[in-house]
């Protein structure tokens, strides 16, 4: 019965092989057409000479020349992580427009092209390509659709972090038919998925069940043994992945090089904060997205100075002092949300509270603080509290993304991680506070903290300020 459940699911997964990427294809498709209409209504606002694109262009050869970078920056891979196929989408799109760019200047058609219209459809269709494949990936993967069987060799720690993280992400979708290890332990992952055997057999499970794929989490296997079992599996599948033993090593942007003549893999490795380049590209993307979206809330900006102003009776800004890089004391700024004998009412409170002082020693947090008001608790549950750091960002005493601020006690909390800590701008957001927030340890902001630091892209920074969003608008874990 279990053989003939995995038969269904390899035979559906062939199929989802072909069908995935055609999908996307036609998608993408849509998503270029939008654009280009939206560009065409914008344009008839903005100018009143008319203006109309030739059929051919606009159903055929523009999409085409699109979709064919895309295809060319692997955009249909079956299995491509979000923050891959952000970036790839980006670069196709940037390499498309250079190849229209090209083609308008030498054809015919290039001197009846407004300039205007195609400035308004490259901007309009990032957005459109990003908008219409996330809600589809979405849907794919709350309806379970497109799934790939795998078996998963090992069921410790490190298989739970790989699964965690595919779950989460919405471009992976394996679909875990069975665990092969000699003794779990991971009871959340025995306990969720079916054991086939032990190591010994893996060849023989795996040639039986017709999987293709499999995962490999068991960095602790001694190397002789992984080779072992890897040229005994490699027949019977058309992937394998595994984890080495490399877990907190910043690998994020690892390029590796095989020197064939002695059979020796080599990872290089960067710091990508350590380069000058870097960190200027972070501090450009960091004013101009900060300048833009502030003159994008400024009502919003007034609405709240003045709500908090009446409520606090004149008091609007609250600076708390605040480590930032390397290790120099600046004035983080907040909306004020608490009462103004704040530090005699925390005492107190800590004092008559013993559950709450264990609370604030482990976290410098309390969930039921007693001194915020009732518009401040508000404020804190939406993050609005901290719109005024934007102003942190633009004297350059933070970053819209990286480490939390923290204050001096704390410093002795990060240890020896302190260094990577102090190498960057704290962050408004970041890590931890899109995945989870409040609701993680302090050891995980910690790894979180550093784990950024050690893995920097301007891609990460995109990513986890649409995290926060969605944390926000959900609340998730703010307090």
């Amino acid at each position: 019965m279990i053989r003939l459940a995995n038969k269904t699911r390899v035979r559906s997964a062939r199929y989802a092989r072909y069908l995935y990427p055609v999908l996307f294809i036609l998608l993408d498709y849509i998503a270029i057409l939008m654009a280009e209409q939206e560009a065409l209504g914008l344009y008839h606002l903005i100018d009143i000479a008319p203006y109309a694109i030739a059929p051919k262009y606009f159903y055929l050869w523009v999409p085409m020349i699109f979709i064919l970078f895309l295809g060319q920056s692997h955009a249909y891979r079956q299995m491509h992580s979000i923050l891959d196929s952000t970036r790839d989408i980006f670069f196709a799109v940037l390499y498309g427009f250079m190849a229209c760019l090209l083609i308008i200047y030498f054809s015919a058609a290039g001197a009846h092209t407004s300039r205007l219209f195609v400035g308004l459809f490259i901007v309009l269709l990032v957005p459109n390509l990003y908008l219409i494949r996330y809600l589809a990936k979405k849907f794919i993967k709350k309806c379970h659709l497109f799934y790939e069987p795998v078996i998963l060799v090992g069921a410790g720690k490190t298989a739970e972090r790989v699964l965690r993280y595919y779950r989460n992400d919405l471009g992976y979708r394996y679909d875990i038919v069975g665990l092969i290890d000699d003794n779990p332990l991971s009871q959340k992952v025995a306990s969720r998925f079916l054991l086939y055997g032990k190591v010994a057999d893996a060849e023989s499970i795996i040639r039986d069940s017709g999987v293709q794929n499999v995962i490999i989490t068991a960095p602790g296997m001694h190397r002789d043994q992984l080779q072992d079992l890897i040229s005994k599996i490699q027949p019977y599948v058309r992937a394998i992945s595994f984890a080495p033993d490399l877990i907190g090593t910043p690998m994020l942007g690892a390029e590796a090089e095989v020197l064939f003549s002695e059979e020796v893999l080599m990872l290089h490795m960067r710091n990508n904060l350590a380069r000058r380049r870097n960190r200027i590209i972070k501090r450009v993307f960091d004013l101009i997205c900060t300048t833009v979206g502030s003159i994008l809330i400024s009502p919003i900006l007034l609405v709240l100075t003045i709500m908090v102003a009446i409520s606090n009776k004149g008091h609007v800004i609250f600076a708390h002092q605040r480590v930032g890089r390397n290790g120099e004391i600046f004035p983080c700024y907040k909306f004020q949300t608490m009462i103004p004998n704040a530090q005699e009412a925390l005492e107190q409170y800590l004092k008559e509270n013993p559950e709450a002082r264990k609370e604030w020693e482990e976290n410098f947090k309390l969930e039921h603080d007693p001194r915020v008001t009732k518009l401040g608790a508000f404020l804190r549950k939406t993050s609005l509290d901290e719109l005024p750091q934007l102003w942190n960002v633009i004297k350059g005493d933070m970053s819209l993304v990286g480490p939390r601020p923290i204050v001096t006690k704390e410093i002795e909390r990060y240890g020896d991680y302190f260094r990577e800590y102090s190498m960057v701008l704290p962050g408004i957001t970041g890590m931890w506070q899109a995945s989870g927030r409040s609701d993680t340890t302090y050891e995980e902001r910690v790894a979180m903290d550093t784990w950024y630091v050690r893995n920097w892209s301007v891609w990460i920074d995109l990513m986890y300020l649409f995290k926060t969003v969605k944390a926000v608008a959900f609340g998730k874990g703010a307090y």
